[in-house]
């Protein structure tokens, strides 16, 4: 009898083996057959990676060799992306998130304008293509590995990144992330990714807060931004609170004026602007930083960017011309006056150690012209392009030392102020002159000091 009972357990056994193949086989084979059902987000089915992962998922149903290589290329290029990226867990999950993060398509791009303005056609037809991706989402990657016949750890399912990579995300990622890991209804997933979107913007705009023209490219992002912010940059409050206003402004869709900031070098100009994306990234500003042998291409961007939902500063730092340069025309028209208007999310800030941004000599108020004033108008009438200038001029001595006292505090270096204040006023004497660059400088020196432990 107990003999009997054994065949049958392993009998039974063996059925339940063969039902769960079979139902693996079944989940498998739908999620590999709605990959080119999608709609909306059809570029993610033509993504090189996606692409591997479908050809494994048919290599799986028809039993042909050749599995295990696959599987062990696409473990190598989730890892590789892990390491450019910064992303950590279930590396399959965290790709596939961010292809749906930055995929640029009618309804991400209409919900970045406005979630309120999708249509009921949209909405069904995004929650066509949700429906197959969180499929796609979910897929267990540990079935397709046990397909290989490998005993290894299934590392990409718990990758972890090496601290200091970790990439960067906010709430509204994070909320995206758990709609798909909970396995909520895709309504919700709908609705959490609407405001995703709305908030934060799609595509690489939507994922990075500053960018450059390349040419043949168009605009790349800038990987590695200043993390420059407000806290750092310690005096010209009054300019700061221009520069802000201003901002606030434009990004609440009131009028605001494109921005000179003017001044002596090393006294914040450029780093005053690079923190303004890092304050109000949340909200929808990004950087575009154009030099001025690029402003040919101010056309193309001005293209790009105008019916996107957010806020664009072209930022073109250290702008000025020689008396000889005669580009400073172009940027008079791009600025204002052009036959094509500049878009209502877009405003231009640029920095410069010249007031009038063109040279000037004597020669051009004394010369041979016969309308002299009006020549000299014309190299003037550039600055009045911009709206508000604000002037950043070097600190005395007072307000430097202001600078290094709250730079020594931030760093926490502890010195006698008295110590303090002589060594900060020999370093002036010794290199640049005052101002924060040169505050910076010294407190830099300090603390090179201080990990020799020479103070």
């Amino acid at each position: 009898m107990w003999c009997k009972n054994i065949f049958k357990d392993i009998y039974q056994f063996k059925v339940a083996k063969v039902g769960e193949v079979i139902m693996a086989r079944h989940l498998v084979r739908e999620v590999y057959s709605e990959l080119n059902h999608l709609v909306l987000f059809r570029s993610i089915a033509e993504d090189c990676l996606v692409r591997k992962a479908s050809n494994l998922m048919k290599l799986y149903l028809d039993g042909n060799g050749g599995l295990d290589a696959l599987y062990y290329e696409i473990c190598h290029d989730l890892i590789s992306i892990a390491w450019e990226e910064g992303l950590s867990g279930d590396l399959w999950k965290e790709y596939l998130l961010r292809l749906i993060i930055l995929d640029e398509n009618a309804f991400s791009l209409t919900c970045e304008r406005s979630a309120d303005g999708i249509s009921r056609s949209l909405s069904e037809a995004a929650l066509h293509d949700l429906n197959i991706l969180k499929k796609w989402y979910l897929m267990d990657w540990g079935r397709l590995r046990k397909g290989t016949g490998s005993n290894t750890a299934d590392f990409i399912t718990d990758f972890q990144m090496d601290s200091g990579r970790t990439g960067r995300e906010d709430g509204r990622y994070r909320a995206v992330r758990r709609a798909f890991t909970e396995d909520k209804p895709v309504e919700e997933i709908l609705k959490v990714l609407q405001d995703y979107y709305q908030g934060t913007g799609c595509g690489e705009m939507g994922l990075y807060r500053a960018f450059r023209w390349e040419e043949g490219r168009g605009l790349v992002p800038v990987k590695h931004p200043d993390p420059v912010t407000f806290d750092d940059l310690i005096g010209y409050e009054k300019q700061k609170e221009t520069l802000v206003d201003n901002t606030e402004a434009f990004i609440n869709g009131a009028p605001a004026n494109n921005l000179l900031l003017f001044g002596d070098r090393g006294t914040g100009k450029s780093s005053s602007v690079k923190a303004l994306v890092n304050k109000y990234f949340a909200r929808g500003l990004r950087l575009i930083e154009l030099p001025k042998h690029q402003l040919v291409y101010f056309p193309d961007i001005l293209a790009a960017i105008r019916s996107r939902g957010l806020r664009f500063i072209i930022f073109i730092d250290d702008l000025s011309f020689e008396d000889f340069e005669t580009e400073y025309k172009y940027l008079k028209a791009v600025i204002e006056g052009s036959v094509e208007a500049r878009p209502d999310n877009v405003l231009i800030y640029a920095t410069s150690n010249r007031r009038h941004l063109i040279k000037e000599s004597w020669k051009d108020r004394e010369g041979d012209d016969v309308h002299v004033a009006d020549s000299l108008q014309e190299k003037l009438s550039l600055v009045d392009r911009f709206g508000v200038t604000i002037t950043y001029t070097s600190p005395d001595q007072e307000e430097y030392l202001e600078i290094v006292r709250g730079l020594a505090r931030k760093h926490n270096i502890e010195m006698p102020e008295d110590e303090l204040t002589e060594q900060a006023l020999q370093w002036v004497m010794w290199h640049n002159g005052r101002s924060g660059r040169t505050a910076q400088q010294f407190i830099n020196y300090l603390l090179g000091n201080s990990h020799r432990g020479r103070f």
